[in-house]
């Protein structure tokens, strides 16, 4: 091994550092081990490893791993820059992904395998090196990981230690340490600052580690080391984490001293199994099912268990500060009940149920509402309430036959919309209070629900009380929601939001992310969808063919890949015009959960919905991620949150409901009572 030569020795000067920011949110991969023992999750993109998560899903603890190439004299590459990226599944029932990592101009390429231990809190990455363009020896590789330990690349401290004959690089902040090593030797290391003299600066300027410092502290750190491959062009590297140094180091060195192609073998294996359990439709799974099956998996908690985050993401986190350390690995209620819906439609109970309970423990008790979105410990991160999010909960428990929790959980959300509903502080954009016809619909589905569970529960009183609410507020939804003056088509549709419930009038609405303010009859949106999938409007209604004229005209768009539409006409939540990271204010881009709530729309109508199947499956990306946005032209993902729980459980369903022939997931007292007008208890019955 190569004595290791200190220039600069000791402590790293000039900290600390620039300012640190997050990876892009457009993830190629995630994937974790199905089972709960390993509690280390990993994000995948431009050809690098990005946040890792660590204990839980909402504690983010890296920025990127990636290597760095040179040959000492005229270049240095960073892979994610310079290099022509390509992923692929390991197989096609597991979360293990193969980066193919090739140079722009072929001079080398770099092959990793990506998975986790099963057993310990370990990543571990399979990594081949090979000179395309003469030998090996030509090049020198560089380990490049910038650590944001905590949710934060402020405030880490990184050093280097021995431990075991091996070479060690360790970083933490509060009580999270990780710890870098591989199956080769080093020849340098150095722990600098971000943006002063950090090993990627280092090497740009000298093509060589004139820092190594040993030591770097409280600050916005990057660890670099250079790797000896005389001996051999492939190797093992594995990013192990703890609760301080000692466990960090013993957990490296366990999963290190395993064989890699036995830990492949078993985390291959348990996905297989979950996905051998899944239903397979009569043979006509996608691939795409099962890799949604298995993201909608991986993103629930290993340590709250039952709660699902909306993706493991921080929207255009390129552009997003230390300040954002919540991004989308929080808790909506709402993309809970989704991922719920879509478990439950493959054939798998256990996480419905686990959501549930999950449920339960964070309902805000002293009112029976939830939050708006929380961390996974159930602190709440927003602080509005959305009505949707409150009635959500209800209809899954009726779904899932849960009458335990009726009082508990149900009868304190139910009388929590009795008191405030139907108008909602937000609508599911999390925009804009009012009457939505979306936000209605979920609540009127709510409380018919809690109807049937009160009635199984013996409780004839509150059964007859939510019916009558409902009742009343269904005859009233056109009355709060459906204008006749409008300014689009012949003047008659639903319009996205009526601040007062008066559509009719030019009551103001002002959008977010600077849209401007507009009149209401202005702003529509597809949301008006959901009082069919819910069973509270007819898919026939004609008030509902009247606004799908006007959406469809208004923010429908055909991309090369399928139809998809906007969240709302002067929608700002996006990219801006001219394709710079959204940092508040930009243009609202497509969403594909639209494109699978067509789907679920025409197949109530009896239509062939082969089309919007299709087109979902041309929005995944090369690793079957789906996105929350993608552009109008392309539709390619945009910088926003990519996988999205959303967007995954959209297409299960959607596939399934094909598969099934119905919407499966209309609750059926619901359609029941408003669509076929059977209103007597003998047509409704709890199902699974």
């Amino acid at each position: 091994m190569f004595r290791i030569r200190k220039q600069i020795g000791g402590e790293a000067f000039c900290g600390p550092g620039c300012p640190p920011t997050w990876a892009t949110a457009k993830k190629v991969g995630f994937g974790t081990s199905y089972k709960p023992y390993s509690k280390v999750w990993f994000t995948l993109a431009d050809g690098a490893v990005t946040e890792v998560y660590y204990p839980t899903l909402d504690t983010a603890n890296t920025k990127i791993l990636q290597f760095l190439i040179t040959d000492g004299k005229t270049f240095v590459d960073r892979e994610d820059l310079d290099t022509e990226h390509k992923v692929e599944l390991v197989h096609p029932k597991a979360l293990a992904f193969r980066l193919i990592n090739t140079d722009k101009e072929k001079k080398y390429r770099i092959k990793k395998t990506v998975i986790t231990d099963t057993k310990r809190d370990s990543l571990a990455i399979k990594v081949k090196f090979e000179a395309l363009l003469g030998k090996l020896e030509d090049y020198r590789l560089y380990i490049y990981y910038d650590p944001h330990i905590d949710n934060g690349g402020w405030g880490d401290t990184g050093y280097y230690t021995n431990y075991r004959g091996k070479d060690v690089l360790i970083a933490y902040d509060h009580n999270i340490y990780s710890a870098l090593v591989t199956s080769i030797p080093w020849s340098a290391y150095s722990t600098g600052y971000y943006g002063v003299n950090d090993g990627y600066l280092d090497l740009k300027e000298n093509k060589n580690m004139f820092f190594q410092f040993d030591i770097a502290y409280d600050g916005n750190i990057i660890q670099t080391a250079e790797l000896d491959m005389r001996a051999t062009n492939e190797f093992v590297l594995i990013l192990s984490f703890g609760r301080n140094e000692l466990e960090a180091l013993n957990t490296a060195m366990a999963t290190l001293e395993r064989d890699f192609p036995l830990l492949e073998k078993r985390y291959i294996g348990e996905w297989k199994d979950f996905c051998n359990g899944l239903n397979d439709l009569n043979g006509n799974a996608t691939p795409l099912y099962y890799v949604s099956m298995m993201v909608l998996k991986a993103l629930e908690d290993k340590t709250y268990r039952g709660a699902m985050i909306a993706s493991p993401s921080v929207p255009w986190g390129e552009a997003a500060s230390d300040d954002n350390k919540a991004g989308y690995h929080l808790v909506w209620s709402r993309d809970l009940y989704h991922t719920a819906m879509a478990f439950l439609a493959a054939g798998h109970y256990s996480a419905p149920n686990r959501s549930l309970d999950y449920l339960d423990r964070i309902q805000q008790k002293e009112d029976g509402s939830f939050p708006q979105n929380s961390w996974l410990n159930g602190h709440p991160f927003w602080n509005s309430v959305q009505m949707d999010e409150v009635a959500d909960p209800i209809i899954l428990a009726w779904r899932m036959g849960r009458i335990d929790l009726f009082y508990s959980m149900v009868v304190p959300a139910a009388d929590y919309i009795l008191k405030n509903g139907p108008k909602t502080p937000q609508e599911r954009w999390e925009e804009n209070g009012g009457y939505s016809p979306s936000s209605i619909a979920a609540q009127i589905a709510g409380l018919v629900c809690a109807s049937e569970i009160a009635r199984e529960k013996g409780d004839i009183e509150r059964a007859k009380k939510y019916l009558e609410v409902a009742d009343e507020w269904q005859a009233k939804i056109d009355e709060w929601c459906f204008t006749e003056t409008g300014f689009h088509g012949d003047g008659k549709y639903y319009i996205r939001i009526a601040p007062n419930g008066r559509p009719n009038r030019g009551d103001l609405i002002t959008l977010s992310n600077g849209a401007g303010t507009f009149d209401q009859r202005e702003i529509v949106d597809v949301s008006f969808l959901e009082m069919v999938r819910l069973g509270v409007k007819p898919p026939d209604d004609s008030k509902i063919r009247l606004t799908l004229a006007v959406v469809d005209k208004e923010i429908k768009r055909m991309t090369l890949k399928g139809p998809c539409w906007y969240r709302y006409n002067h929608d700002g939540y996006g990219e801006t015009e001219d394709g710079k990271p959204y940092c508040g204010i930009g243009k609202g881009r497509l969403w594909p959960i639209f494109t699978g709530e067509r789907g679920h729309y025409e197949l109530a109508l009896g239509n062939q919905i082969d089309e919007y199947l299709k087109a979902m499956e041309n929005f995944a990306n090369q690793g079957y991620m789906l996105p929350e946005q993608v552009f109008e032209e392309t539709g390619e993902p945009t910088g926003a949150a990519t996988p999205l729980a959303w967007s995954h459980a959209e297409y299960v369903r959607l596939l399934v409901s094909k598969h099934m022939g119905y919407v499966v997931d209309t609750p059926k007292c619901v359609y029941n009572r408003y669509v076929l007008g059977k209103k007597n208890r003998k047509a409704i019955t709890i199902t699974t």
